[in-house]
């Protein structure tokens, strides 16, 4: 049977995972919206040079399903170091930093943007500007979603006489 405390965590597991896990859908949006006009308004072709599948192809259910999965992971693992983030003087640029040099810069995985994809991957030939600026995307998504996550109210401690 469970006690009281275990209860209390699994509550708390629960509301923080939501939060994380609606936190990054949401910044995930906003800044695709907000970046679609700057970093896709090349030619598709030019996308499909980049390993994007055309745009027709995509499923906005596919799409959603991933970013929920995606923010509950982010959620397991965050969980693991809130202590050291949670409402702390800069947490948001220390779990941005964990963020952008983990999941961007040092992939396992040759992407581009990262060191592998610098080594293994060929470089686009007549990449538009714009194309470029997808890497602008990508950094302002996980910085939106460290200051967010990591915000935490101050409140008012009640003394009892």
């Amino acid at each position: 049977m469970k006690n009281n405390a275990q209860v209390y965590q699994g509550k708390e597991k629960i509301k923080f995972f939501t939060k994380v896990t609606l936190t990054h859908v949401i910044t995930y949006i906003v800044v695709t919206i907000l970046a679609m006009p700057l970093t896709f308004s090349y030619a598709e072709s030019v996308m499909e040079l980049m390993g994007f599948r055309p745009l027709d192809e995509i499923s906005i259910g596919a799409v959603l399903f991933g970013q929920i999965i995606r923010g509950l992971l982010l959620g397991v693992v965050i969980w693991w170091i809130k202590d050291s983030i949670i409402g702390k003087k800069l947490g948001w640029l220390k779990l941005w930093a964990i963020l952008v040099i983990l999941g961007i810069f040092n992939t396992y995985g040759p992407a581009h943007g990262s060191i592998q994809g610098l080594i293994y991957l060929a470089p686009i030939e007549d990449l538009p500007v714009s194309a470029s600026l997808g890497m602008l995307e990508t950094l302002l998504q996980p910085l939106l979603f460290s200051i967010i996550v990591t915000y935490q109210k101050k409140t008012k401690k009640r003394h009892i006489n």
